[in-house]
């Protein structure tokens, strides 16, 4: 059996926990100079709280301990381990795993290993680990699931905004004085990701046209491939994320679409109201299909 691991970049949601059988491996939020296990001893609730009063929590990576256990587990259970872990560019957490991983195999060599880097997370890491479950449920083997997960991750787009530009300014990505002119003028950054990370593609004036841009990219961005899972992504934003998923089923009604919340990590950095927009470019030789 192949068991799959994800950690904080990748988000979760009822649908995931309730169909899959899964192993989450959670970074930390730290708070007041306090660090707290994501989802363990520190809830998304908690965090946006924290979060609304303006505050901006910091992160560290997955403790090799907390990987170390999981690996034992699922090793006495004769589970071999697919890691999809946060993007190496947000968190040392995949460099850690894979040298954990390379020493483990080497205790333990008749046990398939391999973690696998994201390059990227949240909704387009969501889609990513869901893949990767249904191969595993479907029973495909070892290799076909890394190699074809492998793959998934070089045709994810990323297509996301904030609702003001304070949480770019926090983490140091725009001036302050550029921040509060484009709050004033409703400026909406438009942000994707690439090879160093979260980048800001453009600053577009108003919601209404950065979902229009959003949803209009994400038609154009499939293709083809019409009949596949998209997933949206949020800070605390239900209503904008309920929003982008109306639009979506207008513009690609063959489509699937459901939502996520944007973990604890992650939303600490893209601040509260941040909603993405998440898909496969080209459709995989093994896709599977999500029957909610």
């Amino acid at each position: 059996m192949i068991k799959i691991l994800i950690d904080s970049g990748i988000d979760q949601n009822a649908f995931m926990k309730k169909t899959y059988d899964y192993d989450f491996l959670p970074l930390s939020v730290i708070i007041n100079e306090k660090d707290y296990l994501d989802q363990v001893e520190m809830s998304l609730e908690d965090v946006h709280s924290y979060m609304e009063q303006g505050n901006m929590p910091k992160t560290s990576q997955v403790s090799p301990k907390t990987i170390l256990d999981a690996l034992d587990a699922c090793r006495e259970r004769g589970e071999d381990v697919i890691y999809i872990s946060i993007y190496s560019q947000f968190s040392g957490t995949y460099q850690v795993a894979q040298t954990i991983f390379e020493s483990y195999k080497e205790k333990y060599p008749d046990m398939n290993l391999e973690v696998i880097d994201s390059k990227g997370g949240s909704g387009g890491g969501a889609l990513l680990a869901l893949q990767a479950m249904e191969m595993a449920r479907q029973n495909l083997d070892f290799e076909t699931v890394v190699e074809q997960t492998r793959q998934n991750t070089e045709h994810i787009q990323y297509h996301f905004t904030l609702n003001n530009l304070k949480w770019l300014v926090k983490g140091g990505r725009l001036p302050k004085a550029a921040g509060a002119a484009g709050d004033a003028l409703s400026i909406k950054p438009y942000l994707s990701v690439n090879e160093t990370g979260i980048y800001l593609k453009k600053l577009v004036r108003g919601q209404d046209r950065i979902y229009k841009r959003m949803i209009k990219e994400t038609k154009k961005g499939v293709g083809s491939f019409t009949d596949q899972l998209i997933t949206i992504s949020h800070v605390n934003d239900i209503e904008s994320a309920q929003l982008l998923e109306k639009m979506v089923r207008e513009a690609i009604p063959e489509a699937s679409v459901q939502i996520f919340d944007i973990g604890a990590v992650l939303a600490a950095h893209l601040g509260i109201g941040g909603v993405g927009v998440f898909y496969l470019d080209k459709k995989p030789a093994h896709y599977m299909y999500i029957e909610e």
